[in-house]
C-alpha cells in the first residue's frame, strides 16, 4: 500500500488539517471580531452624534424660524393685512408700524434672521425689514430679485416651504458691479395661515443664515462639518458641503434616500461611509460624509496582536498533532491489521489492495439501508402524489400531471361515468333554532380537514364514491363520481334513465348524506357546494369553478349547509351597487353619535350586503369600506379599543362570518360610543350643543367660526378643536353637513326649488350648493327631487 494511502498519512493530515482550521478560524473570528466590532461601535457613535446635530438644527434653526411666522401670523396687535391690495395707502401709519414689527422681529434673533420680509402677491409690492417698502417696478428692475421664494410659493400647493441655500447680495437693487453678500436660506408661508401659497392673500418669508447651521455643525460635529451637506426632498441641495467627497456611494445614496420618508442610516461607500438623518420639521436629509481611514487606522495594533496570538497558537498545534497522531495510530494499526485478515486471509498484511477505512466499511449494509430508505419514500408519498393530481384536474392542469399520476387517476376513476366537485368548508357555520350544536357544545375537539377526508372516501352510498383532498383555508375537496347505473332509488333518484334533473337529485342526495354523516360521526358542521356533472375527469375544473361561486357566499348566508341555489350565479353576475345614502347613513349617524340610529344603520347596512343582489366579491368590498369608515373616525378622535388588537382590519379579516362582523361592528360601536360620552366634560358638551343650537337655529345666516364662537362665548379656535375631538369631523364639515341634511329635508316637502333650498341653508351660489349636495349625497339636487317625487308617486 502506498504510504500516501496508509492510515498513519492520513491521521497525520487528518491532524494537520484540524489545527490548520482551528487556528485559520480562530485568526478570522479574533480579526472579525475586533476590527468590525470597533468598526460599528465607531459608526454608531457618528450616527449618534449627527442624530443629535439634526435635532438641534430642526430645533435651534428650523423651528425657531417656524414659530416666529406663526407668531407673526397670529398677532392681534398687528394685523398683516393691513399691507394687503394698497390699503395702506390711506393709513401710512400702518406700513411703519409693520415695518417696525418686522424689524424688531428680525433685531431680536440676530443669530438666526437675516431680514423678514412681507409680499403682496396682488400688487407686487414687498415690504421688508431689510430694505423697507419697495413697490413692483423696484421689484423688476432689480439686478438681483431678493424674491425668488414668491414666484414658487405663487405656485405651490403647500401653505410653506423652505428655500435651499443661496448667496444674497448686500444690495439687490444697486446696478453697481461689485458688493459682498452672504449665503441665506429662506422660509416662506402664506397668509391668511391656512391658506396655500397659491391662494394665500400675503407670503411672508424669513431669511436665516447659513452661519446659524454652520455653526451648530461646527460645534457638535468638529471633524466632519467640511464634509456636511443637507438635501431637500426633491434632492435640491438645500446647504451644501464646505469640502467636496469624491466618492460614487455620495450620490447612490443621496438619491435611493431623497423622497422616500425614510429614517436615518447609514451607507458604506468605496472610501467613504455616508450617514445621513432626517430633518423633520422640513422632510430634508442631513448627511455627512467620513473616510473609511477614520474607523480603520486605530484597529491595526489589535491585528498585528492576533496575527501573533494565531502564530503561536499554530505551532503549539502542530507539536500536539504530531503527539496526538503517534498515540492513536499504534492501536488503531492492530485493528487494521485484524479487519484486513477478515476480508481476505490469503493477502499478505503488507500488501493488501483495499484502503483501510474501506475494510470497515459494509457494502452490503449501506446497499440494504437504501432499499429500506427507498421502499419508505414510495409509501409516505403516495397521498401527495394522489392531492397533486387531484388539484391538477380542479384547476384546469391534468395535461401537466406526470406519468404516476395520470396512472393513479385512472385507477380511481376506472369504472366511473360522470363527475361532480363538491366543496366543502369546515367551521364557521351558524345553527338554526332546531339544529343541533355540533361541537360546538360538546366540548371535543374540531376535526382537522384530513379527517374529513378519510371520512369522505370511507363513506358508503349508492351509485357512487368520493376521491378527496384537503384545499387551504380548512376547505376540502371531494370528486363525486357516479358509477353505471347508481341512480338507484336509495338516495332519491328515479329508475331508468338518468336525465339532468336526475343527477341533480341525486348531487342533493349525497350532500344530505355527506353533511349527516359529519355531523354524526365527527360532530363536524360543514357548508357545501357543488358544481355541475361532467362527463370525464378533464373536465372537473368547470364543476370546480361552479361550486367555488357557491362557496363564496358561506360567509354570508352562515345558516345555510349547502350553497347550490341558482340565485347564487345571477347574483354573482350582477352588477348592481349598494345604495349610497345607507354608507352615508351610517357614517353621519356615528359622527352624530347617535347610539341607536348608529345600531339601525349597521344593522341596515348589514342586511343590505347579506340578502341584496351583489356579488359576494363586492359584499366583502362593502364591508371593508364600512370597517375603514369606522377606523378613520376612531383615529380623528384619538380613541383606542380596550383589550383588542388597534388594526381593525386584522380583527375583521379573522371573523368567521357576516353574524359574527355584525356582532363584532356593534358590540365595537358601542363601546366607542359609550366610552367617548363618558369622557365628554359637562362644559364641553354644553358648549358644544349650544354652538349646534345656534347653528341649527341659523342656517341661512352667517355661520362663520368667529361668529358661532362668540355666540357662544368661546375662542374661534377652541370651538374648532372641540369640534373636531368631540364629533370627530372639522367645523366646516359639520356646518355643511347640517345644511345638507336641511336642505334634504326641504327637498322633500316638495314646496321649494333648487335655488330657494340654496338661499334657505345659507348657500347664496346656487352652483355651489349643487356641488356639495353631490359630494354628500352622492347625486344633484334636481335627481334628488325627481327621485323623492317618483317613489311618492308609486307609494
Amino acid at each position: 500500500m502506498k504510504k500516501w494511502n496508509s492510515v498513519l498519512a492520513r491521521l497525520a493530515v487528518s491532524y494537520l488539517s484540524v489545527v490548520l482550521v482551528l487556528v485559520l478560524s480562530l485568526c478570522s473570528v479574533f480579526y472579525l471580531y475586533s476590527s468590525n466590532r470597533y468598526m460599528e461601535e465607531s459608526q454608531n457613535r457618528n450616527q449618534i452624534t449627527l442624530a443629535n446635530a439634526a435635532r438641534t438644527i430642526d430645533s435651534e434653526v428650523l423651528q425657531r424660524t417656524q414659530q416666529l411666522a406663526l407668531r407673526l401670523a397670529l398677532d392681534k396687535n398687528n394685523d398683516l393685512r393691513s399691507f394687503r391690495a394698497d390699503s395702506w395707502r390711506t393709513q401710512p401709519s400702518r406700513l411703519l408700524a409693520l415695518q417696525s414689527l418686522l424689524k424688531s422681529e428680525a433685531d431680536a434673533e440676530p443669530d438666526l434672521i437675516e431680514a423678514i420680509h412681507l409680499y403682496d402677491p396682488q400688487s407686487g409690492a414687498l415690504l421688508s425689514s431689510q430694505y423697507g417698502f419697495v413697490d413692483r417696478s423696484d421689484l423688476e428692475r432689480a439686478p438681483a430679485s431678493p424674491i425668488g421664494w414668491a414666484a414658487r410659493m405663487q405656485t405651490s400647493s403647500r401653505r410653506d416651504l423652505w428655500m435651499p441655500s443661496r448667496i444674497a447680495a448686500e444690495d439687490p437693487f444697486s446696478a453697481l458691479p461689485g458688493g459682498s453678500g452672504q449665503k441665506l436660506l429662506t422660509y416662506a408661508h402664506g397668509y391668511p395661515f391656512q391658506s396655500s401659497g397659491a391662494d394665500s392673500d400675503l407670503i411672508l418669508a424669513i431669511d436665516v443664515k447659513e452661519d446659524a447651521i454652520r455653526r451648530i455643525l461646527h460645534n457638535m460635529m468638529p471633524f466632519q462639518d467640511q464634509e456636511t451637506w443637507i438635501l431637500s426632498a426633491d434632492g435640491e441641495t438645500a446647504l451644501a458641503a464646505e469640502k467636496a467627497v469624491a466618492d460614487p456611494a455620495v450620490g447612490s445614496a443621496a438619491s435611493a434616500s431623497v423622497g422616500s420618508g425614510e429614517s436615518g442610516g447609514r451607507t458604506d461607500g468605496e472610501s467613504y461611509t455616508i450617514f445621513r438623518e432626517p430633518l423633520a420639521s422640513t422632510g430634508w436629509m442631513l448627511y455627512s460624509a467620513t473616510p473609511h481611514s477614520v474607523f480603520q487606522e486605530q484597529s491595526l495594533t489589535l491585528q498585528r496582536l492576533v496575527l501573533v496570538v494565531s502564530g503561536l497558537a499554530l505551532l503549539v498545534g502542530l507539536l500536539l498533532s504530531g503527539v496526538m497522531t503517534k498515540l492513536i495510530y499504534s492501536p488503531l494499526k492492530r485493528l487494521v491489521g485484524k479487519i484486513r485478515h477478515l476480508a481476505d486471509p490469503s493477502a499478505d498484511a503488507g500488501h493488501g489492495t483495499g484502503n483501510e477505512y474501506g475494510l470497515i466499511d459494509t457494502a452490503l449494509n449501506r446497499l440494504s439501508d437504501r432499499v429500506s430508505t427507498l421502499q419508505e419514500t414510495i409509501e409516505a408519498t403516495g397521498p401527495i402524489v394522489k392531492r397533486s393530481a387531484v388539484l391538477k384536474l380542479l384547476q384546469g392542469d391534468s395535461a401537466d400531471a406526470s406519468p404516476k399520476e395520470r396512472l393513479l387517476l385512472a385507477g380511481l376513476f376506472g369504472e366511473a361515468e360522470s363527475f361532480r366537485c363538491l366543496l366543502l368548508q369546515l367551521g364557521g357555520r351558524v345553527h338554526g333554532p332546531d339544529e343541533s350544536g355540533g361541537i360546538g357544545g360538546s366540548g371535543e375537539s374540531a376535526p382537522t380537514p384530513a379527517e374529513i377526508v378519510r371520512l369522505l372516501e370511507r363513506t358508503d352510498f349508492p351509485g357512487g364514491f368520493f376521491v378527496a383532498a384537503e384545499l387551504p383555508e380548512r376547505r376540502i375537496a371531494a370528486i363525486l363520481a357516479r358509477r353505471p347505473g347508481g341512480e338507484a332509488a336509495d338516495v332519491g333518484v328515479r329508475p331508468g334513465e338518468f336525465g339532468p334533473e336526475d343527477a341533480d337529485a341525486f348531487a342533493r342526495s349525497v350532500a344530505a348524506i355527506v353533511l349527516d354523516a359529519c355531523r354524526t360521526k365527527l360532530g363536524a358542521d360543514v357548508q357545501l357546494s357543488w358544481g355541475r356533472e361532467v362527463d370525464r375527469p378533464e373536465a372537473l375544473h368547470l364543476s370546480c369553478g361552479d361550486a367555488q361561486i357557491g362557496m363564496k357566499y358561506a360567509y354570508f348566508m352562515p345558516e345555510r349547509a349547502m350553497l347550490n341555489d341558482p340565485c347564487l350565479h345571477e347574483r354573482e353576475n350582477s352588477e348592481e351597487q349598494i345604495p349610497q345614502p345607507l354608507l352615508a347613513r351610517f357614517k353621519e349617524k356615528l359622527a352624530a353619535r347617535q347610539p341607536d340610529e348608529v345600531a339601525e344603520a349597521i344593522e341596515a347596512l348589514i342586511e343590505a350586503v347579506r340578502v341584496g343582489p351583489y356579488p359576494a366579491d363586492y359584499g366583502h368590498f362593502i364591508l371593508s369600506n364600512i370597517v375603514f369608515a369606522y377606523s378613520d373616525h376612531l383615529k380623528s378622535v384619538r380613541y383606542r379599543p380596550a383589550g383588542s388588537h388597534p388594526d381593525l382590519h386584522r380583527q375583521y379579516v379573522g371573523l368567521a362570518h357576516i353574524e359574527e362582523f355584525r356582532i363584532w361592528l356593534l358590540d365595537s360601536a358601542r363601546a366607542f360610543l359609550a366610552e367617548t360620552e363618558k369622557r365628554n366634560g359637562e362644559r364641553a358638551i354644553d358648549t358644544l350643543e349650544a354652538a349646534k343650537r345656534h347653528i341649527d337655529e341659523h342656517l341661512s345666516g352667517d355661520l362663520s367660526l368667529e361668529s358661532v364662537s362668540s355666540a357662544v362665548f368661546i375662542s374661534a379656535k377652541y370651538l374648532s378643536r372641540l369640534f373636531k375631538e368631540e364629533t370627530g369631523v372639522t367645523y366646516t364639515e359639520y356646518v355643511t353637513a347640517r345644511r345638507m341634511e336641511a336642505a334634504r329635508t326641504l327637498i322633500r316637502s316638495g314646496s321649494l326649488n333648487v335655488e330657494q333650498v340654496a338661499g334657505s341653508v345659507g348657500y347664496v351660489t346656487p352652483a355651489y350648493f349643487i356641488k356639495k349636495f353631490k359630494e354628500a349625497y352622492g347625486c344633484t339636487p334636481g335627481q334628488y327631487m325627481r327621485e323623492n317625487q317618483q317613489q311618492a308617486r308609486s307609494s
